[in-house]
């Protein structure tokens, strides 16, 4: 049974993972997990570099029974695997400079989950970038109706705060005006006693509108687009932009609240 894309970014985000038990925790170690938990695929070997840029660089029969090969330039979508080559991954094999590249996954919005990358050996998820990508690869399941776009799903992640010295969550609620047990609520899997320096919590996201009898508002998720949001519910394209005319449609905030009627 597979996972959702936003659940796979709730499970390993902040965690290292080590698929293969080989050179401690990696980017395509990340994949591997995603590979099996998400897609549902065989296990992709990486043959000529022993590096991620193989998952893209080297046809393979398995691959194509999973993934759409696409180029660097496409549109992104939520679920997407991005392989990188140069600059990423540089190592010095026997004196010789080489480049085993990187991977990650799109979780929409411009982040995406990344292992290896911002922090040594620890899974991110971090501003998407494009410096050195190869091109795309694109789950089959994720292909027409079955795109995570189509999805009921909650917001793969909503507002977060990295935590610092001495935050507790009393003391943020305090700070933010925040009801008392609110990020309990966000974040029961966290020990409140235990926080850890560095690592994220959900936290409550303002609203863009105030809530009105007549109106009914819908929570921005990961992948969201005014275009793609009037396919699904039926609506003239334009019609959310009317109803929402301070917002930027190019930079939809997740955890937002948009009006919908």
């Amino acid at each position: 049974m597979t996972i959702s894309v936003q659940s796979f970014a709730e499970k390993y985000e902040n965690k290292s993972i080590d698929y293969d038990k080989q050179f401690g925790a990696q980017c395509v170690d990340l994949f591997n997990f995603y590979n099996s938990e998400v897609v549902g695929g065989d296990w992709i070997g990486t043959p000529a570099t022993n590096g991620a840029r193989d998952l893209y660089e080297v046809d393979s029969s398995v691959r194509s029974k999973f993934y759409k090969k696409l180029a660097a330039n496409s549109q992104l979508q939520v679920g997407d695997v991005l392989v990188y080559g140069p600059p990423h991954g540089r190592y010095i094999v026997n004196g010789v400079q080489v480049f085993f590249g990187h991977v990650n996954i799109y979780l929409g919005n411009d982040h995406v989950i990344q292992q290896n990358a911002r922090w040594n050996q620890k899974t991110t998820i971090d501003k998407l970038f494009k410096n050195g990508l190869l091109g795309i690869l694109r789950p089959l399941r994720f292909i027409g109706e079955n795109s995570p776009q189509k999805e009921s799903t909650q917001t793969p992640y909503k507002n977060k705060h990295v935590i610092q010295k001495d935050d507790t969550f009393w003391g943020l609620e305090e700070k933010n005006g925040w009801d008392h047990g609110t990020l309990q609520q966000l974040n029961p899997g966290l020990e409140p006693k235990a926080l850890s320096i560095g690592s994220s919590i959900v936290i409550p996201t303002k609203s863009t509108a105030e809530p009105h009898p007549d109106k009914t508002y819908y929570v921005i998720r990961a992948g969201d687009t005014f275009w793609g949001l009037e396919d699904a519910w039926q609506l003239q394209h334009g019609s959310l932009q009317q109803l929402n005319p301070d917002l930027e449609p190019r930079a939809l905030q997740i955890g937002a609240r948009i009006r919908r009627t």
